[in-house]
């Protein structure tokens, strides 16, 4: 960049800023940030300095170090990353759970009523992706989903806070929940913000909110049916996401599938995964 742009940046940008930063997101989250995002990363977080009223990247730099440094993580991770999510993105995989899982799952708990069904939903985000999962279930299940659950984990609270109040635009709801789940497991609701849709209690009860850094210590006890865990390995070297789904092969049960992405593939774990359709994969015996 040039000199005179430098000098019309509105928050002084030094190269060991970025590289702290960089390192910082990359030892606490996994994330790989080069030389290439230094100006998406400057462009993102100006936001965070302005409404914490910080003068300088250096300056934010000590208070991510402070004692508010791990809530503030949070904020960062979600400047830089897209946080891009919908209700049933992906939809190849709510029909394989619908048509394919589901299904085995209610003739088990029509003879054992207290069978259990698990999913992790594994960098939830604001929660439309658990809610996607929870709306398929009850359709499937009826009354009987409430003996399964869905864990939700995210690193970030914020998204957390929003995934729990399960409330979302409503125009934006109805362009991606079809209408039949919209009509029985939502309702129509006002505030500030103008038109909006929340979830039914019902659906809300089948899903529990952590925040969970996928990099950290794993506190869960027991097994999963079905991990989903899509559009988050994107941001991290190859080491690291080879040691994450070799990971969560240890947390599922026999024969339990994991979702990835559509722009990742698991190839250099194909000795624990066999693909089972558009990533899509089953935990190899």
């Amino acid at each position: 960049m040039s000199e005179a742009a430098e000098r019309v940046r509105e928050f002084e940008w030094r190269d060991q800023d970025f590289k702290f930063l960089a390192k910082l997101l990359h030892e606490k989250t996994g994330i790989v940030l080069t030389e290439k995002k230094k100006e998406m990363m400057y462009g993102r977080l100006v936001r965070r300095l302005r409404a914490l009223s910080i003068k300088s990247f250096a300056k934010y730099c000590e208070y991510l170090q402070g004692a508010s440094g791990d809530k503030e993580l949070g904020f960062t991770l979600n400047a830089i990353t897209t946080n891009t999510t919908d209700f049933f993105r992906e939809m190849h995989h709510f029909e394989y759970l619908r048509d394919r899982l589901l299904p085995q799952v209610s003739k088990q708990v029509s003879l054992n009523s207290a069978h259990h069904f698990r999913i992790w939903s594994a960098g939830c985000s604001s929660g439309q992706e658990p809610y996607s999962i929870a709306m398929v279930m009850r359709s499937i299940l009826g009354p009987a989903a409430r003996n399964c659950k869905i864990l939700a984990t995210d690193l970030d609270s914020n998204m957390l806070a929003t995934g729990k109040f399960g409330q979302y635009d409503a125009e934006k709801c109805h362009e991606t929940i079809p209408r039949t789940y919209l009509a029985s497991y939502t309702k129509k609701v006002k505030d500030s913000d103008g038109d909006m849709v929340m979830m039914k209690d019902e659906i809300k009860k089948l899903i529990t909110y952590k925040q969970l850094n996928l990099l950290h210590d794993w506190p869960m006890k027991g097994k999963f049916d079905v991990i989903f865990c899509r559009n988050v390995m994107i941001y991290f070297d190859k080491e690291t996401q080879d040691r994450l789904v070799r990971r969560y092969a240890t947390y599922l049960k026999p024969d339990g599938i994991l979702f990835i992405g559509h722009s990742e593939s698991l190839l250099s774990v194909s000795d624990v995964y066999k693909c089972e359709g558009k990533t899509t994969y089953r935990l190899l015996p």
